[in-house]
């Protein structure tokens, strides 16, 4: 069970947890928003300067239109990347720039509320291996055995998840963390019990926290936040990278086409800034279609537990689908998740840069 205390959230946290309530009164409700992308990026010198940004597609759940890209002196050509066509700018500078960049995407957007939907030209084999931090089989398939989990019961995969995660971003063990000693204001329980053990590892919280510290450090990713399944299922603790990536790796090892897709949350206000992105799922039923769900808003609101198995709210804008991205004249390898600017100076990836998301209904 999820325990409780109490302690006030900032407003942001509220406003962010609110931001993909649906409209049960209005069902299949559609809303149309103007979306600003921007970045800015001080001054390389003279050294080679890259820059990959993802940019949205229209499929049949959103529609982009009146896309304007304005990157100052700079140079940049829109690519596709080839295994989930997601489009991305690319800048090059090969003797970089002696002053700050600002670079502006901005662009309006669509956005239905969905149900289960039939993409066009999408292939579902091809959603049915191994991500780097996504794997198939081995844990996964001992974790359908000993729950009695099937492909033939969707609804009991996106229960195991839901009931056997907790969502949380605990960084320090305070009561100034407000994952650590915070309350949800949704459901006036506190995120995170120190009384609880989490995940089949059976941690303590001060161990969730202390995983994300020695992550940190060694710069690896056995944390939330990263999308790592293995993670997820040990320790049971995250957000909505880890809820997702999770059901991906029992669905995909029931032999059960998922995606994976990122973007950002968009709140019920009419117009505000965004504070950090969103993903979110879908599985695929041969003649019907890819099926939406949202589990870790089915755990921060348990009132829409049912509205997030098979319907996804308008109040949201997809980015990128899918993981192991290749992105051309990237040196990092494949990227993980694809939602915020990729830097590298002289071929070495750089945080120095800052970024802002904005948005105002049309």
């Amino acid at each position: 069970m999820k325990s409780i205390n109490k302690i006030v959230l900032l407003n942001a946290l509220v406003i962010l947890l609110s931001s993909c309530s649906n409209n049960k009164e209005n069902p299949l409700s559609s809303r149309s928003f103007n979306f600003s992308y921007s970045v800015e990026i001080p001054s390389s010198g003279k050294n080679k300067l890259e820059i990959w940004i993802p940019i949205p597609s229209s499929n049949q759940v959103q529609k982009i239109s009146n896309l304007k890209i304005d990157v100052g002196n700079l140079d940049y050509t829109i690519k596709k990347e080839l295994s989930h066509g997601n489009q991305y700018i690319y800048i090059y500078s090969e003797n970089g720039t002696s002053i700050t960049s600002k670079i502006l995407i901005n662009f309006n957007v669509k956005r239905n509320e969905h149900k289960n939907i039939i993409y066009d030209k999408i292939d579902s084999t091809s959603y049915l291996d191994s991500y780097s931090m996504v794997p198939v089989g081995d844990i996964f398939s001992q974790v359908i055995l000993d729950n009695n989990l099937s492909s033939n019961n969707i609804r009991g995969v996106y229960n195991f998840v839901l009931n056997g995660m907790h969502y949380g971003k605990p960084k320090e063990s305070s009561a100034e963390d407000q994952y650590y000693s915070g309350i949800n204001p949704r459901t006036n329980k506190k995120w995170l019990s120190s009384k609880n053990s989490y995940g089949l590892k059976e941690v303590s919280l001060d161990k969730v926290v202390s995983l994300y510290k020695e992550s940190k450090m060694s710069n690896e990713n056995y944390t939330f936040g990263n999308g790592n399944s293995i993670y997820a299922c040990d320790i049971g603790v995250g957000n909505c990278t880890d809820y997702h990536s999770y059901f991906i790796s029992l669905n995909r090892t029931l032999n059960v086409p998922t995606r994976f897709h990122m973007g950002f949350p968009i709140s019920s206000a009419s117009k505000g800034n965004v504070s950090g992105y969103h993903c979110w799922a879908d599985y695929y039923i041969k003649g019907e279609g890819w099926y939406p769900v949202d589990i870790s808003e089915a755990d921060k609101n348990p009132s829409e537990i049912d509205y997030y198995f098979g319907t996804i709210c308008e109040n949201r804008l997809e980015i990128s689908v899918g993981r192991d991205l290749f992105l051309d004249g990237h040196n990092g390898g494949p990227v993980n998740l694809f939602i915020y600017p990729i830097l590298e100076i002289n071929d070495m990836e750089s945080n120095n840069f800052t970024k802002t998301f904005t948005y105002k209904d049309n």
